[in-house]
């Protein structure tokens, strides 16, 4: 623990660090609001593009059931498994804040009709619809998948945020308001016990 030393020095001193202490938990208090703001405007974002995968997911289980009505559910799989491949993503840093995140890009996952890999004469438009959907689908979730990372970082900093500023408000400033009190306790003491040997050394003279 820091020695207190009861000196004008170190009452300035200690002033000061409360002021730069005021100064920091502003900048703090600025910073999360501006947070705040910004994960709101995301939150909205996101309820949106979970709105719109819900709906996409639910039509391309829909297309899925017309296809399997019309080709059978052992058909489908297998012009599912028809051609297999691997998804290439990218991690782009992104900042928003001077929050740091991911941003996940993709190449584009709606292929042609020729590109799915099945059999054009055994294949239908049920089963073009029902592909369609769900590379369409499969789109959302990945575009989901950054607004969530940056959420989840967003929300992150802003409770670190809010500790420093509790920290700042309920233990750096009184614990400083407390010290100067003590060094000014001290120094009026001081100058209680100087005045009164003055008046001393004025009666004996």
């Amino acid at each position: 623990m820091e020695t207190l030393s009861a000196t004008r020095t170190e009452l300035l001193a200690r002033r000061h660090r409360i002021e730069f202490a005021r100064h920091g938990r502003s900048i703090l208090q600025d910073k999360r609001e501006q947070l705040l703001a910004e994960f709101r405007k995301l939150a909205d974002q996101a309820l949106a593009s979970g709105s719109a995968l819900e709906t996409a997911a639910t039509r391309a289980r829909d297309a899925l059931a017309a296809a399997e009505v019309a080709h059978g559910a052992e058909a489908i799989r297998a012009m599912a498994r028809a051609r297999k491949g691997t998804i290439r993503l990218r991690a782009v840093p992104r900042s928003v804040m001077g929050v740091a995140f991911p941003e996940i890009t993709h190449e584009r996952l709606v292929r042609a009709r020729t590109e799915r890999g099945y059999s054009l004469a055994g294949s239908s438009a049920h089963v073009d619809r029902v592909a369609r959907r769900f590379e369409s689908t499969l789109e959302l979730v990945l575009d989901a998948a950054t607004e969530e990372l940056r959420l989840r970082r967003i929300a992150d900093e802003i409770r670190a945020t809010t500790r420093r500023i509790n920290a700042v408000e309920q233990f750096l400033i009184p614990q400083l308001d407390h010290e100067c009190r003590t060094i000014e306790a001290v120094l009026d003491e001081r100058e209680r016990q100087e005045q009164f040997r003055l008046r001393r050394i004025r009666r004996r003279r």
